[in-house]
């Protein structure tokens, strides 16, 4: 009789462990842009059209105005990126074409985000 209650915890296992199991990771693409002294690094990027793309931006000089950025079309104004310090920010283009991203300070740098269809 001991056995019984033994099998049916052992058929449960299965069903247990899968509520205790981690949850998906979140859908959309990561992509890491670096601000050195020569700007952005890439200075272009592509993304589709209505996914969600986390921009990670690591600031890694104090020798450049790039101390906040702006993305106009994705409304993202004055997002500060900390000195050696990575921070992200997702967006989710709406439309096809050419989003500029670029410093807040002085509107320099010239990134751009290539969103295709």
């Amino acid at each position: 009789m001991r056995l019984v209650p033994l099998l049916a915890l052992v058929i449960a296992l299965p069903v247990l462990a899968a509520d205790k199991a981690p949850a998906a990771p979140a859908t959309g693409t990561k992509i890491e842009i670096k601000v050195t002294e020569n700007g952005f690094e890439p200075k272009e990027i592509k993304v589709k059209k209505g996914q969600p793309v986390t921009l990670s931006f690591l600031r890694t000089t104090d020798r450049t105005c790039i101390k906040a950025i702006d993305i106009p079309a994705e409304k993202v104004k004055g997002f500060e990126l900390p000195l050696n310090k990575a921070v992200e920010v997702t967006i989710t283009p709406a439309k096809a074409g050419v989003e500029k991203f670029h410093c807040t300070a002085m509107a320099m740098g010239d990134g751009k985000i290539v969103v295709s269809d």
